[in-house]
């Protein structure tokens, strides 16, 4: 049975992190805090009437 030997090994996109002109080299703190996923407190608000107004708007469907 054939044997094949993989002597450089490197994941595609690996030299976007390891370049001297990487972007990770411009974060700080505060930019890592400002980081949030896009679940802001507005978001969540929003998301949670919606999902009382679907579900009061169900309720209500039943008796007509």
């Amino acid at each position: 049975m054939a044997s094949i030997k993989i002597s450089d090994l490197r994941p595609s996109g690996l030299d976007l992190f390891v370049d001297s002109e990487s972007f990770l080299n411009d974060l700080n703190d505060s930019d890592l805090a400002t980081t949030n996923g896009g679940a802001t407190p507005t978001t969540v608000t929003l998301l949670g009437a919606a999902w009382l107004g679907y579900s009061i708007g169900k309720e209500l469907a039943r008796f007509f």
